[in-house]
């Protein structure tokens, strides 16, 4: 079996239980066995299982169950909770073989499969399939039925294994359907319950995000902000920060973005650097758009790097003029892999284009001198 997905059944299995009641019906091996599950207690149940004696249909559900964590490769596994769900599916220990299979159509993105699965559970302990319905009406874009299935999970659940989770499906669903302010809402009933959210970068970007959708940029800018600050380092952290652009480019190019580059000045003392004018050229252009629409024709440039997506050349346009340079980026299609360009120009002569070089390089950054 696969190393993911053995463990993504392992502990689907090991964290189900401990959150249902137990099954009635059971006899006395099979009750002792149904705690060691309880437990996580692998290795007992190992030992227990094979001479365990099944009495009833409870019984030989539960042992049919138990041994699908036992097997060593994914076929097997789901053999065993398929046995389960169709000899004995009004037990429950058939019941939460029919929602693991559930759970693994999932996980191989097999939506309707899935749902069919979950319909078809009708014990009232097993009110989990009400968030993973909810996930899969989410999938497929139904998103009356996603907040149905939530708002139900939320009412009869008493653990809180889905909590944070169904609400993002709730505030997706009210967000794809442009109802900005109810998915507002909706994350905000999220933050007032105590110890969430946990995940609170995530929280913080889909808050901004509907932001920005209700066209509140200060909100919006504040929550990209917090998401930021969290952790710098994340792919959330890159997103929050494409979003703060995109703010300032689109609504409001007086926000302060200086947060995203704390640029310090090197002081060394006795160390004098000589004074270097930029060149006019190099000054910026209050006009002057971050993106050409066309890859320059005449005229020298600094060329200060080549990105492979547009959104890392934009970022690197904003770095230089933040240094008070003129900069601007564009696609030369001509370069495969790293088809955008940032590059500062365009220079009437070399000796311009030296000049504002060796400004770049005293600011630590690299570039070469092109004509085109």
């Amino acid at each position: 079996m696969p190393y993911k997905l053995r463990v993504f059944l392992l502990t689907a299995l090991l964290i189900a239980l401990p959150l249902m009641g137990y099954s009635a019906g059971l006899s006395k091996d099979f009750q002792i066995l149904e705690n060691k599950f309880q437990q996580g207690d692998i290795a007992g149940i190992s030992s227990l299982l094979p001479t365990a004696k099944a009495n009833n249909d409870e019984d030989r559900a539960l042992q049919l169950y138990l041994s699908a964590m036992l097997k060593k490769t994914e076929n097997e596994t789901i053999s065993s909770l398929q046995q389960a769900a169709n000899l004995y599916p009004k037990t429950y220990y058939g019941q939460m073989s029919i929602l693991e299979l559930a759970k693994y159509h999932i996980l191989k993105r097999e939506i309707n499969q899935a749902e069919e699965l979950l319909h078809k559970i009708t014990n009232v302990q097993l009110i989990e399939k009400f968030y993973w319905l909810a996930y899969c009406a989410d999938s497929k874009s139904n998103y009356d039925k996603a907040i149905s299935y939530s708002e139900n999970y939320l009412r009869m659940t008493s653990d809180n294994k889905y909590l944070e989770n169904t609400y993002y499906i709730i505030a997706n669903a009210y967000r794809k359907q442009g109802k900005y302010q109810s998915a507002i809402s909706t994350l905000e009933k999220l933050k007032k319950i105590e110890g969430y959210p946990k995940n609170e970068q995530y929280f913080y970007y889909q808050l901004g995000y509907c932001y920005q959708l209700l066209g509140n940029v200060a909100d919006a800018y504040q929550n990209y902000k917090k998401a930021f600050e969290l952790n710098h380092n994340s792919p959330l952290a890159f997103m929050a920060e494409d979003k703060l652009f995109e703010l300032r480019n689109r609504y409001n190019p007086s926000l302060d973005l200086s947060f995203l580059y704390p640029y310090t000045t090197l002081d060394i003392p006795g160390l004098i650097q000589p004074e270097i004018t930029i060149p006019p050229a190099a000054s910026i252009i209050q006009d002057l758009p971050l993106k050409l629409e066309n890859r320059p024709e005449t005229g020298y440039y600094v060329q200060i790097g080549c990105f492979s997506s547009e959104a890392n050349a934009r970022k690197r346009t904003e770095e230089i003029r933040g240094l008070n340079i003129s900069a601007i980026y564009f696609e030369d299609k001509n370069k495969k892999n790293t088809p955008w360009v940032v590059a500062s120009g365009p220079y009437s002569s070399i000796a311009e284009a030296e000049t504002l070089k060796s400004i770049l390089a005293q600011k630590s950054v690299d570039s070469f001198i092109t004509r085109y």
